[in-house]
């Protein structure tokens, strides 16, 4: 029971790493490609959206239309990876997240 244990919860701990640095990824690129032509941050765009519905837009391959509608002067992103980690960075600063970024 014990192993069994120790092993879910390294499992668990490697996942919630692998969401941070994708959120992480998801800011860099935001930075780098979005945040001059949307004209405002990556925490005021998260803020446009609850939790669920960055999910929503992100499980029905819509991600895209979703910000190209907040930022309509932005290039289209269709890279996965891209996309992968815009909505784990934007669903971090999603109105109902609670999450204040560390700095600005």
């Amino acid at each position: 029971m014990k192993p069994l244990f120790v092993t879910l919860l390294l499992g668990l701990s490697l996942f919630s790493t692998h969401l941070q640095a994708s959120a992480v990824k998801g800011k860099n690129f935001y930075a780098q490609n979005l945040k001059q032509t949307c004209g405002f941050n990556g925490e005021i765009m998260g803020k446009k959206h609850t939790v669920s519905e960055w999910k929503t837009f992100y499980d029905n391959n819509q991600l895209y239309l979703a910000i190209k509608v907040l930022c309509p002067n932005a290039s289209l992103i269709t890279a996965e990876k891209d996309l992968t980690n815009l909505y784990h960075f934007l669903s971090s600063f999603a109105s109902d997240s609670g999450n204040v970024p560390s700095c600005n």
